[in-house]
């Protein structure tokens, strides 16, 4: 209850700001920032409709995957057989571009093009008062706590970019610390962060991360990717999800649990 009440008090805060923009000017069409709170958690097989479906018929063919991650290692590699880890982490960045930019505009609640302070750590905060569900002030990033189950995906991360003392728990003060030193580190000495700023910010973030997946994915620890190496965990997924083996992942096998909804309904009916 009292988180509930937490975040409707931080979503009436930032209702009545966009409230207040709009009556000094044009009618925004930002959806503000519960929108940009983080990347979007897709489904493994959301991620492959979207990224390897490319004649849009609803279904992925190993063909279709494989010529589309041909043509990412190829751009990525200059059509070399290997993949350093600065190609993986440029590929990387290019991939998330669109997605980037598309944050900063759904955070730029007044839509000036420049993000405050205030607005930069609006999600964040919203953030903090999810995983903090017991209202205690702070956010426990040790495994044992029974709270630490659904709903708290991305824990990790949390704590491993704000628990400024590492002592396994954030507290607010150390996330408006934390939110502090990335938004100045990002800004500049400028008071507003621009969106080349923002994206180049996003990927200094994600920069420790995209490093750990290089190197899970690099098995002979040479040091370079070959194209097997770079597709092995799409590989791997779709051949989980390829239930029949037929090389097509069907709109069933893509979503399983609408199609069991859906025969679910047929049947009561």
């Amino acid at each position: 209850m009292k988180t509930r009440l937490m975040l409707a008090l931080l979503l009436g805060v930032t209702t009545t700001a966009s409230a207040n923009a709009q009556n000094a000017g044009p009618a925004q069409t930002n959806d503000g920032p519960m929108q940009g709170l983080e990347r979007s958690v897709e489904r493994g097989a959301e991620r492959l409709l979207r990224q390897f479906d490319l004649n849009k018929d609803g279904k992925v063919t190993r063909d279709e995957m494989n010529r589309t991650i041909g043509a990412r290692f190829a751009a990525a590699t200059h059509h070399t057989p290997g993949m350093s880890v600065e190609q993986f982490i440029a590929a990387r960045a290019a991939e998330f571009y669109p997605a980037n930019e598309a944050m900063f505009h759904r955070l730029d609640w007044n839509g000036d093009g420049k993000l405050t302070l205030a607005e930069y750590a609006a999600p964040q905060h919203i953030r903090f008062v999810e995983l903090d569900r017991t209202g205690a002030g702070y956010v426990f990033c040790g495994v044992s706590d029974p709270l630490a189950r659904s709903g708290r995906a991305g824990l990790a991360g949390f704590c491993r970019e704000n628990d400024l003392d590492m002592d396994g728990r954030v507290t607010r003060g150390e996330l408006d610390q934390a939110i502090s030193k990335r938004f100045i580190a990002g800004a500049g000495k400028t008071q507003t962060m621009t969106v080349q700023q923002f994206i180049a910010s996003e990927e200094q973030r994600y920069l420790p991360v995209n490093v750990r997946l290089f190197r899970r994915l690099d098995q002979d620890g040479d040091g370079l990717l070959t194209i097997q190496e770079y597709a092995s965990s799409e590989v791997t997924l779709f051949a989980r999800l390829d239930k029949n083996g037929n090389g097509v992942l069907e709109p069933s096998e893509l979503h399983p649990h609408t199609m069991r909804m859906a025969r679910n309904d047929k049947q009561a009916y």
